[in-house]
């Protein structure tokens, strides 16, 4: 072995931070870049959002993006050099009468000058003469599944334990109804918790004990030694919190709170306790809400009819006795088992159907998801152009604090220390940058929009049977931009046609040929595939291999596995599981 020097020469790219800040721009959705924007807003104070919609500081315009490789170009600035110092100084006066800042007064002033009142710099608000007048919205207070079923536990005869395990139940159930939890688990929490009241309660016994006699020791080693009571108290505490319990001291202690007042001590659970607290959720409204599977939950809400008919009958038995040969669908075997003909086994599934699987997912929903398009695409009816938006309209609009040419004003009458100047100097910057390159970002999301617009153009003209094969570099070609640039600004964004809303991922896919040598776009075949399976006779499903033949009668090349795939990727199950009366 032997140590040697060795030179030689590599490209390597790097990105600045100001490109890396960009590209996450171009990654965030119009929900999220909103949120963005307030957060920049409050944390510099050099921005300020304009509501007059107006950007009064003149800012360079922006050159379009030709890569994710450059997007904003900024030149770096020597903060230190005397040419910035002069820039930052040498400003045109404005004549504002402000009281200067020193910097070795009150930093708390500095800031109440970048945060005061700026009413010299905004047209003052002429408020209604009659105040009055003003309407006040109540915002109505919603109520959840588990306070809902809590109100409803409330109105029983329980004791104070099971209305604490009752809790811990309740408050384990999923949005969708179910306990997935171990009970086991869930007994334990409610155990530890009892535990910790007993605990306290013995404290506080303890404490009214000591503190109503007055012990006098002539030792003063004895004065805070614990007595027989005392000790009796703690070693019960230990058995209440391992489920134990000292029986004669219990007593003792109960016969006390009686004639006290005082507050009793909580016995321990166990899973049979659960268990029957469970079967009472179970029955509650909604009925098979707290259910462990989902033949549970069918089972519950068909416990709470008063008077079940036949049909109904007989749903229980299939629920109880012949359950796997139900979900599997094996009708004939079932009908075998249970000794019924076709028309008695069609009304029971009939009452099955119509039973709630999701207890805890119709009327109770913390929240709905709601899609807000990124972009918006309508067609013009004249002349048949389409015209295309960024949907930023609840975006703030940001600008340049005024307060800045305030600090230049006193930068030129008093000088600031050079931390207080780095500090100006990188929040203008940071403001400076962030207007751009929200500028920037716009139009380079118009640009892949447009293109997007323009290669599926048959889509906006008859829906998704126009669809054409696309993928991301066709998108790159014809904007000039990089793959990893188009990724960005298609992943997460949404854009609303007059054929819906469509996430852009769905105007992507690959190609496949016909029986005419003419490539057709895998969405299209997908949407066949589900339109035969939607209208398939549901006594008789198609195979995977009928599908086949069907897709290959109309012209599209596919082969049985293609079908499987794409079935499979439309949550599509398979014929068995898809059979019906």
């Amino acid at each position: 072995m032997k140590l040697g020097l060795d030179i030689k020469t590599s490209l390597t790219q790097t990105l600045t931070p100001q490109q890396i800040q960009y590209l996450k721009l171009l990654q965030l959705p119009v929900v999220q870049l909103e949120q963005h924007l307030k957060q920049e807003i409050e944390s510099n104070p050099m921005l300020e959002e304009n509501e007059l919609d107006d950007l009064e500081i003149a800012l360079p315009d922006v050159s379009e993006v030709e890569g994710a490789e450059d997007p904003i170009d900024h030149t770096a600035i020597d903060t230190d050099s005397d040419e910035y110092e002069q820039k930052f100084t040498d400003s045109e006066d404005y004549e504002i009468n402000r009281t200067k800042i020193d910097d070795e007064s009150d930093p708390f002033d500095f800031y109440k000058m970048m945060w005061q009142d700026d009413s010299e710099f905004k047209p003052a608000k002429h408020s209604s003469d009659n105040d009055d007048d003003e309407t006040h919205f109540q915002i109505k207070a919603g109520s959840s599944l588990s306070q809902d079923l809590l109100d409803q536990i409330k109105l029983m005869n329980f004791t104070d334990e099971q209305l604490i395990l009752a809790a811990h139940l309740v408050g384990n159930i999923d949005d969708d109804g179910y306990l997935r939890r171990e009970v086991k688990d869930i007994v334990d929490e409610a155990n530890s918790q009892i535990a910790e009241y007993n605990f306290n309660i013995q404290q506080q016994e303890y404490l009214s004990q000591t503190n109503s006699q007055t012990p006098k020791h002539s030792n003063p080693a004895q004065e805070y030694a614990l007595d027989s009571s005392a000790v009796a108290a703690l070693e019960n505490a230990k058995m209440l919190n391992s489920g134990e319990s000292n029986n004669g001291y219990n007593e003792t202690a109960k016969s006390n709170s009686a004639k006290n007042n005082k507050p009793k001590f909580y016995k321990h659970l166990t899973t049979d306790d659960a268990e029957f607290l469970l079967e009472i959720i179970r029955h509650l409204d909604p009925p098979g809400i707290g259910s462990r599977t989902i033949q549970e939950c069918l089972l519950a809400q068909l416990d709470t009819l008063q008077k079940p008919n036949a049909a109904q009958k007989l749903a229980i038995k299939i629920l109880t006795e012949a359950y796997e040969p139900f979900i599997k669908k094996h009708y004939p075997a079932l009908m075998k088992q249970l000794g019924i003909n076709e028309n008695y086994l069609r009304e029971a599934l009939d009452v099955i159907q119509r039973l709630n699987p999701k207890p805890g997912g119709d009327d109770y929903q913390n929240e709905v998801n709601t899609v807000i398009p990124d972009f918006v695409v309508d067609k013009d009816e004249e002349s048949g152009e389409l015209i295309i938006t960024v949907n930023d309209g609840t975006m703030p609009s940001i600008r340049l604090n005024k307060a800045y040419e305030v600090l230049k004003k006193e930068a030129k009458q008093k000088k600031f220390n050079k931390e207080t100047k780095n500090w100006i100097r990188s929040k203008y910057e940071d403001a400076k940058f962030l207007i751009q390159a929200i500028r920037q970002r716009k139009n380079t999301m118009l640009k892949v929009m447009t293109a997007i617009a323009y290669k599926q153009k048959n889509f906006y003209e008859v829906g998704s049977s126009g669809l054409q094969p696309l993928i991301y570099k066709d998108i790159a070609e014809a904007t000039g931009l990089d793959i990893s640039t188009v990724c960005r600004i298609v992943n997460g964004k949404y854009v609303q046609t007059r054929y819906g809303t469509y996430e852009l991922k769905y105007f992507f896919s690959e190609s496949l040929p016909t029986n005419e040598g003419v490539d057709v776009s895998t969405t299209v075949i997908k949407q066949e595939l589900k339109d035969l399976v939607d209208n398939e006779p549901k006594d008789k499903p198609y195979s995977d291999d009928k599908l086949c033949l069907i897709l290959q009668a109309k012209g599209y090349n596919v082969a049985r596995r293609t079908v499987a795939k794409y079935r499979e990727q439309q949550k599509i199950p398979v014929a068995r599981l898809r059979k019906g009366f």
